[in-house]
Formats: structure tokens, sequence, C-alpha cells
């Protein structure tokens, strides 16, 4: 009735989220026996709003249509005998000066009125406990009700002590902490849970120690400048004191926090933050799942003039022409098909992966070509219309681009080569796409201070030739950059605590064992609950197995009791499963080889990847509790794309499957709450981590075995690579005095002697 009520009613005079709180509230109420708070005349509408944690002035508007539903659960309280309801005994008393006055006599002495019920107990600073002996409960709930039982308050007595000390928390809040229905998460409550702890003569710290996320700071609401998402996000990486530390302690304590937890302090990470608020890049909208407009970004109209109307506008991510998007779609058709189309040729063919690299790389060089020469960005300010695939058999409009990036990286790096082999390969005889395209020659436009009007009719005139020069341009430059390239960014420069460690495997499954440690209640934050067991089997597995990205995100899983998947579907759909093996009575790990990146590797000899997790550490227990609860609160109603790892759905999903990005934000967003040690919160597993994302786990793989063995061969089994990629990659981190790990190995002949 009152759920009824709520959806009825409650939602024509508050919020959907207002109603579900105050619906939330009303079914606590029931469920702990707890009738709804009165004052003389009418309900506490006050303690209502705090209890519910909804703004008082809407529920004070709201009241009359409210108040029957409070009724409802007034009447269903006294027919369970729980409460008592006087017969005739109006819910809002009228004032006495709106009630008849009886007549009374001159001589008649006024009579003084009398207060019914017992006498108020005194408020005690601090009171005595029975002095029995008592053990420690671990709960909160538990905790709140033996200490005030020990000491004699009631709720109603004590919410007259905090009263009194200018905290507002009524009897009804403190009735259902000491029931467990709810907790305390307001500044306001915690304020009291200090005041209490005082009362009662405990240790600073103690109730909240019992809290879930007891130390998380609950408003952040000083910060200056900072939107309401922002706070929010930050508060998980504030002490829960922050709002009243001195100013300048605030600040030191945001600085470490924005620079180490959120960006991170790489170069890099410096390099790519200023860079993102720069964006020019031409979007292909419907191409491999590319977003037509990204989020918060919007397309800017020209002038009548074709000029942009501020030149720092042009920097804004833009859609592609279609002229462009069609040579581009038709370019992916030609390196993604299965069989190429009647008189094509090619040489090798690109994955998804590969081809939206590729796309989102040429995408990058169009609109460098496209953003205005007087913008944030410097390009070259090629009309829109201009834009072309033709363009790229020009070799000076890839040594532009080339020297465009160096003076905004500051050097070259390999990214310039790839470009440039790219290059090389789309005008390569026989097989180059663009080679086999002359028709492209007719979309040529002169373009001032880049190509002349010789070099477009020297191109219509002898296409191949054109292409043949370009080809040689491509192949000679990149032999020229690389030989100049520097390394921007240091792979494990944010692991690099973990890779310096003894073992580094038992240092990173540091992060595993805090998130059990800050674990919320699943009952009681259902969400959060799956969101950290998601956390911790992401870790877990990519511990055990050492898979890429895409393998790890893309894994499927059969539930303890179906069928599983064949191999051959499997082979089809090129993504591994996870299903229960009856043979070996354990959870396994099927990929076909076909699904790796690099399938054709010695490593796998087209066998399939297999592997039986072990039951350590709590592994199983996690695994079939996500499978079989935490998983379906992630997904709620949306569909099921049937990968073991789903995203959290909210309002905004549309799909609850992980992209590329969105997991490598999921394990980064791991790492920045477990595993970054805060030296404010005390939070965090490992001093000096820094964010990071999936694929530098298997760098700590592979390094833990280098450490321990010495064998690169060892350690390419670990992450399904070659012995020759291990050493180039992690070769840095083999012991530097060979002699003595292979002396440690002889030694223990003697020491068995």
């Amino acid at each position: 009735m009152l759920v009824k009520f709520c959806q009825q009613r409650a939602t024509t005079v508050l919020s959907p989220r207002d109603a579900d709180l105050f619906q939330n509230w009303l079914l606590d109420l029931l469920a702990a026996r707890v009738p709804p708070p009165l004052t003389e005349r009418d309900y506490d509408w006050h303690a209502i709003a705090h209890a519910c944690d909804v703004d008082h002035a809407d529920l004070k508007r709201a009241g009359s249509i409210l108040a029957p539903s409070l009724d409802a659960l007034r009447r269903e309280l006294a027919r369970r005998g729980h409460v008592t309801v006087e017969r005739g005994a109006a819910r809002r008393t009228p004032p006495r000066s709106e009630r008849g006055t009886p007549h009374r006599g001159a001589d008649e002495p006024e009579a003084m009125p009398r207060r019914r019920g017992p006498r108020a107990k005194p408020i005690i600073e601090f009171p005595e406990s029975d002095g029995r002996p008592w053990t420690d409960p671990p709960s909160f709930a538990d905790a709140l009700d033996l200490h005030m039982r020990r000491h004699g308050d009631t709720a109603k007595h004590l919410a007259r002590v905090l009263e009194a000390s200018a905290t507002q928390v009524d009897a009804t809040a403190l009735n259902l902490w000491r029931r467990g229905v709810k907790v305390p998460r307001a500044s306001r409550s915690l304020a009291a849970l200090e005041l209490i702890e005082r009362r009662y003569r405990l240790p600073p710290g103690y109730f909240r120690s019992k809290l879930p996320n007891g130390d998380r700071c609950t408003s952040a609401g000083t910060i200056a400048g900072i939107s309401r998402a922002e706070r929010r996000r930050l508060a998980w990486h504030l002490p829960h004191d922050f709002d009243r530390r001195p100013l300048r302690e605030r600040e030191e304590i945001l600085e470490w926090v924005q620079r180490v937890v959120i960006t991170g302090t790489t170069d890099y990470r410096r390099f790519q933050a200023a860079a993102m608020k720069q964006r020019y890049s031409i979007r292909f909208p419907g191409l491999l799942d590319q977003s037509s407009r990204p989020r918060g970004l919007y397309r800017f109209c020209r002038e009548e003039d074709g000029s942009l109307p501020d030149p720092d506008l042009a920097s804004a991510a833009l859609d592609a022409p279609p002229q462009l998007a069609e040579e581009m779609a038709d370019l992916v058709r030609f390196k993604t098909a299965t069989l190429t189309a009647f008189g094509y040729q090619r040489n090798g063919v690109w994955g998804e992966e590969t081809a939206s690299q590729k796309v989102e790389h040429l995408g990058l060089m169009f609109g460098a070509l496209a953003a205005s020469p007087s913008g944030a960005v410097h390009g070259f300010g090629v009309p829109l219309e201009n834009l072309s695939f033709s363009l790229l058999v020009f070799p000076i409009v890839w040594d532009w681009y080339i020297q465009w990036r160096e003076r905004r990286r500051g050097f070259y790096t390999a990214w310039e080569v790839d470009m440039l082999r790219i290059a090389a390969a789309l005008t390569r005889a026989e097989t180059g796409w663009l080679r086999q395209n002359p028709q492209l020659a007719e979309r040529i436009r002169p373009i001032p201070n880049l190509i002349t009007e010789r070099d477009v009719a020297a191109a219509r005139a002898d296409w191949d030739a054109a292409c043949e020069q370009m080809h040689r341009h491509g192949l000679a430059r990149a032999r020229e950059v690389q030989r100049v390239a520097r390394i921007h960014r240091d792979p494990f420069e944010p692991i690099i605590a973990v890779l310096e460690a003894e073992r580094p495997v038992a240092e990173y499954r540091k992060i595993t064992e805090e998130i059990l440690r800050l674990m919320p209640d699943e009952k009681r934050y259902p969400r959060a609950a799956a969101e950290a067991v998601r956390a911790f089997l992401m870790l877990r597995l990519g511990l055990h197995l050492g898979l890429r990205q895409k393998n790890l995100r893309q894994l499927l899983v059969c539930p303890r009791g179906r069928l599983p998947t064949s191999e051959r579907r499997l082979a089809e759909m090129k993504r591994g499963e996870l299903r229960w093996s009856e043979r070996d009575q354990g959870w396994e790990v099927l990929i076909p080889s076909v699904a790796f990146k690099n399938a054709n590797s010695s490593f796998f000899g087209s066998k399939p990847f297999r592997l039986i997790l072990p039951d350590l550490g709590g592994l199983y227990h996690y695994l079939e509790a996500y499978i079989d609860r935490h998983r379906r609160v992630l997904l709620k109603h949306a569909a099921d794309p049937g990968t073991l790892f789903v995203k959290t759905v909210k309002l905004t999903s549309k799909d609850a499957g992980y992209c590329q990005n969105t997991f490598y934000e999921a394990w980064r967003l791991a790492i920045q709450r477990y595993g970054i040690h805060n030296p404010y919160t005390g939070r965090g597993a490992i001093k000096g981590l820094l964010p990071h994302g999936p694929h530098n786990v298997r760098d700590v793989l592979a390094t833990h075995i280098l450490k321990k063995t010495g064998s690169y061969e060892q350690a390419s089994y670990a992450i399904q690579d070659t012995p020759e990629m291990v050493a180039k990659h992690y070769g840095r981190f083999l012991p530097q005095d060979k002699a003595a790990l292979a002396a440690q190995i002889l030694n223990k002949v003697w020491e068995a002697a």
C-alpha cells in the first residue's frame, strides 16, 4: 500500500529521486517498527526531511499530500501492536486560540496546566556506565546499541542531549541506526557521533571506524570553483575532517589529490592533460561506432564567408564532410573485408581494434590540416570541403604534419614513424589503396602555400608516379625520423614502485586485499558492493591470466550448470569464455588463439589458451557471488552483453558492455581508490603508485618471473608472448648480477647436502 501510494501520489509533489527516498524511509520505518516522528500539532517534517535526505522546504510543501501515508503507517503499526493510536485523537490539534474556552466563574481560580507523563530525565554530560564487562561489537549498530544500554540512554533522551549541544538528530534516526536499518552519512550525523563518543568516553573515531567508508569526506562543500560532480569524485580521496582543517592544509591536500591521484605526475600525463583541452580531430560518425558528438563538444557553424567566428573554436572536434567520410569508409572496407573486391589487391588485414586506431590517427591528421592557423592548435587552415585522401600522395603534406607534431610535442616519437609507414603502405605498388584509386586525383584542389596548380596537374596526369614518389619518400623519411625519435611515455613509470619490489606480484596483490578490507556491506549498499567485487575480480583475473585488455574485456561468462559455448563458436567470435569445468572441478578460462593480437606467435601454435583458475584468496567465493548476484545488480534491466565484466547501468547508459576506453577507466578508478596510498586518509595499498591501466599487470607478471628465474622464456609463458619480446621490453628488470643468480641456484645443491 505504501509503495503504491508513493508511486501514485508522492510523485505528483516530489521529484522522482525524493519520492524514492521518502518511500524507502517509510518502508524502513515499517521494517523497524518505528512510528513517524510527531510534534505537538503535526508530523515533525524537519526530522522527516533529515531522515529521508530530502529538502525540508519541498517536503513541507508536500505535507498535505504525504500525510495520509504517515497516517496509514501509524495505523498499520497500531494494528500490529507496536504503537498506540488513541481513538478519536486528531493528528493535527488546532491551536488554543481556535478552540473554545470553557466558561469559568469570576471567583474560580485559573487552573494550572498539568503536564502528563513522567518527569524528563535530567541531562548529564558524562553518564556513568553500568560497570559490567563488555565485548566490542564489530558492527556500528551493535556498538551504538550496546553503549546506549550501558549508559542508560534511550533514543529520545539521547536526542535531547544532542539537541542541547546544538546538534539536530532526532530519536527516529537514532533508533534506525541502532537497529541497523540505516547508518549516519551526512556531516551533521557524523558530528553527532563525535559527541556521543565524547559522552560515553570512547576513543575518538570509535563509531566512525565501524562505518563503511568511514574515513571518506562527506561533503567537500568548501572547495570553491569545483562542480558538484567533481566534488563527489574527490570526496573519496579527502579525509573526513577536510572541511574543518585550515585553509592552507585543505589546499595542500587538494593539490596532492589532483596531481597524484586524479591526473598522475608523469610528464606524459601532464602533456596529455594539456593536449586534451585542444580538441581538433575530425570525427567519422557511424563508422566503427564513432560518436558524432563527443561529450562536451558542439559543432560550430561557419560564417557566410566560410570562416569560423572564433579561431579557438576551430580546435573543437568536427564531423567529417561527406566526401571524406565516404573515402574513409571505403578504406576501412578495403582493409577489413574478408575478401577484397574484384580487381583490388591488398597486403594484410586490419582487425577491429587496428581499424579503429587507424581511423582515429588519420582523423587527427585531417583535423590538424583543417584547424585554424591562428587558433590554439595552430593548424594549416585547409577548408573542410577540400579535405580528401588524395592529399596524402603529396610528400609536402606529410612533411608539414610530422613537423607540426614535432613543434607541438617538442621532439619526434614513434607515432610519426608509424604514420609515415601508413603513407608508404597506402601508396605501395599493386596493394596500396591510394595507388588503386586513381579517381581520387579529381578531388585534389590547390591549397595556398601547400599544393600548387602544377602539383595538382602532375598528380592527375600520372597518378602512379605521384604514388611512387610518396612511397619512396615515406620510407626514407620514416628511417630519418626513427633515428632521432625519443620515447615520450615510459610505460613502467606509473608502476615502478611495484616493479622495483622484490616480489612484484605480491606487492600488486595488496591492492586486491585493500578492496576486500574496504568492501561495503552488500545488504545496505548492493551497488557499491557489486562495483567493489567487480574491481577485485578485474585485478585478480588480470594477475592470474596476464591477458591483454581486449581479451579480458571481451571474456564471456557461462554460469555453472549451463552448456558452455563451443570452441568453434568462440573462434568465430574471437572471444574467450569463463566456464565451470566438471572434469577439473574448477573455473576454466578458454580463449581460442585467433582471439589474440599475436595469434600467429609461436607461443600458441594454433592451440587455444586454457587455464584453470586457482581457488586461492577467496577467488571462487567472490567469482560465484559476482556471477550469481552482483552482476545482476550492475545490469539492472539492461540487455546482458554476455561478458563477465559489465558496466554499472545508469539512466544515461546505452550499453552495459565495456569498450576500450571505459574498461581502462574502470581499472584506473580501482587503482585510484584502492591502489594509491593516500597519506591523508590512510587508504590505498602501495606508496608511490600512480594511476594506470590494465596492460600494466602484464608488466608485473613478466617482471616477477624474470626476477625469480632470470628466464625470458618462462616470463613469456605468463603473458602469452615470445622470449624475444620479453627480452626487448623487460630486460632492464633482469637482476644485474646474472652470475649471482646462477650461483643461488647452484648453492641449493650444497645447502641440501
